[in-house]
């Protein structure tokens, strides 16, 4: 499938396919780890645990080694801190995420709200937020807390 998606590229692209290619998975990744930076600084706590599930996520979710986590992190933060709102970061997933890939999106921030174990209700009103301008459905919304919340 990667295969077939760069020599699509290639034909416009050129030499810059592999280039353009990283940059579209980056920017995807950027988005997603703006919003879960986003749930960290809501709460006006940025706990270490919600720091340490979002590198957990990243490894785990997104397959970033933890050389290139931390900057990562950094960049997402500046995009996030530039921010005025959810819209640039809420487009671009639209844009390139499937409605799975959304819902667990919406499981992960669930996840590094509950990292320490107590779940502000403006980190859930956020979520919340986020879930509906990502078109997650209440249902899905609402399952995805229960299994993370109800795995603790």
């Amino acid at each position: 499938m990667i295969e077939k998606l760069k020599q699509i590229f290639s034909s416009t692209l050129g030499e810059n396919t592999d280039s353009y290619l990283a940059n579209q998975q980056q920017s995807k990744i950027l988005a997603a780890v703006a919003l879960m930076i986003e749930i960290i600084a809501v709460d006006n706590e940025q706990h270490e645990t919600e720091k340490a599930m979002l590198r957990h996520i990243l490894a785990t979710h997104f397959n970033v080694e933890d050389s290139d986590a931390e900057k990562l992190i950094a960049d997402a933060q500046r995009a996030h801190d530039d921010a005025t709102d959810f819209y640039r970061f809420t487009a671009d997933i639209n844009q390139h995420y499937n409605e799975q890939e959304k819902i667990e999106l919406i499981e992960m921030l669930w996840q590094i709200a509950w990292a320490d174990h107590d779940l502000q209700d403006i980190e859930e009103h956020v979520i919340r937020k986020l879930a509906s301008l990502l078109y997650v459905s209440h249902k899905d919304f609402i399952a995805t807390k229960l299994k993370v919340v109800g795995e603790h």
